[in-house]
């Protein structure tokens, strides 16, 4: 299986409209080498880390518009099981990492898993890029700009090209949703 073509294709293309935005940061995990290594069995790994990264953006948009974050741990299930892997494999996955609590049930690990996910991905987003920059991406992907005008994104380019142009706007979108740039400092908790 390429774990790269599958993230790309049935997570992140999910949800089109944050597409760029979750290319952008998967990208620079990759050059980090925060997803996609060499040893056996980190496919599970990424596709708790995507969905985990869809997880920090569900949170991102409930902030900002009180919007459900509908991404939970039956994502990361339901897309590790559609890549062929069983509930066994995904509990054996939660058992290798000693942070993560496997004393419940499965649906408790499995939670317990994309909790972990998610912070390792938050923290591995703030050491990659500052929270004004987080703040900028993700708001630039979630923000709906028709009354400003409208734009859609053609690739990754032209969205990096976009928020560098448009930094004095973004800027006062920050001391508009000050609670939303302050969670983003303090580490993305979910």
């Amino acid at each position: 299986m390429n774990i790269d073509e599958y993230i790309y294709d049935a997570i992140f293309n999910e949800t089109p409209r944050f597409a760029i935005f979750y290319g952008v940061c998967w990208e620079q995990f990759k050059e980090d080498g925060f997803v996609i290594t060499d040893e056996p069995g980190h496919e599970l790994d990424c596709i708790f880390k995507a969905v985990a990264l869809q997880s920090i953006m569900g949170e991102f948009t409930y902030r900002l518009y009180d919007a459900v974050n509908e991404t939970g741990f039956e994502d990361a299930v339901d897309f590790a099981q559609r890549a062929g892997f069983t509930n066994e494999d995904i509990l054996a996955y939660c058992e290798k990492d000693e942070e993560i609590d496997t004393s419940g049930d499965f649906e408790s690990s499995a939670k317990n898993a994309l909790d972990r996910a998610a912070e390792l991905t938050a923290n591995q987003l703030l050491e990659d890029y500052s929270p004004g920059d987080i703040f900028d991406m993700m708001f630039t992907a979630a923000y709906d700009f028709e009354q400003d005008f409208t734009f859609e994104f053609e690739d990754a380019d032209e969205f990096l090209a976009f928020v560098d142009a448009n930094t004095d706007r973004l800027d006062a979108y920050k001391e508009e949703y000050p609670s939303v740039y302050d969670w983003i400092e303090n580490g993305m908790v979910c």
